[in-house]
């Protein structure tokens, strides 16, 4: 066993591994080549590749936003949601992970929770305050799969060729909506305003306190 080899050192070769060269270059004589050392000593310290890949993505979990500034639910809300996306922005190949279903970070599960407080500190039941939460992940996860691709598509790629070819008359709107957009790279970041469109249409679900009207109280027979 190579000296200094330590799991902290494992997870931090087979990260760098997949950041440089893609989660499929993940595998554990990878990186002990990564490591300068043999593929048997690192099964001193991680099982197996799921579970050196789990232990990164705890490490990557780590850096999601827990604790954000503002003084209401939705300031730190939206907050959370923007840092959580820009963080995870550096990071969408754990999106691939993910989506799978079969793995998660209990790391992350601190930044679930944080999340989940303000909506009920707004308002929310227990389950809207759920729903609201998984369509927050969800608009999350699926603009930056969309948006920031693994590996930069080959220009013209095949969408972009498929979405010149709509043939007005059979499909009028999206044609139209399509010319109207600017090109792909010169489109502005609207992540932030749908952000506080689905923010604004879960909150007013809110529970608001019922008042009641000045005198009003339970009726009383006369005697």
């Amino acid at each position: 066993m190579r000296p200094g080899l330590t799991p902290a050192a494992i997870v931090t070769a087979g990260r760098r591994l997949i950041e440089r060269e893609g989660l499929e270059a993940l595998t554990m004589r990878a990186v002990a080549a990564e490591l300068n050392t043999a593929p048997a000593s690192l099964y001193r310290h991680v099982a197996d590749r799921d579970a050196l890949l789990l232990a990164i993505l705890e490490q990557i979990a780590e850096g999601l936003p827990v604790e954000v500034p503002g003084r209401t639910p939705r300031t730190r809300l939206r907050r959370r949601w923007l840092a959580a996306h820009t963080y995870m922005a550096d990071h969408v190949w754990v999106l691939h992970i993910l989506i799978r279903g079969e793995m998660v970070a209990e790391t992350a599960f601190r930044f679930t929770d944080a999340c989940l407080a303000d909506f009920l500190a707004a308002g929310l039941s227990p389950a809207k305050a759920m729903r609201a939460f998984y369509g927050c992940w969800h608009l999350t996860i699926g603009e930056l799969l969309d948006g920031h691709p693994l590996k930069p598509p080959r220009e013209p790629s095949q969408r972009q060729r498929a979405v010149a070819r709509v043939d007005p008359e059979q499909l009028p709107a999206l044609a139209r909506v399509t010319a109207a957009l600017p090109p792909r790279e010169h489109r502005r970041d609207d992540f932030p305003g749908v952000l506080d469109t689905l923010l604004s249409g879960f909150l007013a679900e809110a529970r608001t306190p019922t008042v009641k009207s000045r005198g009003a109280g339970p009726s009383r027979g006369r005697s």
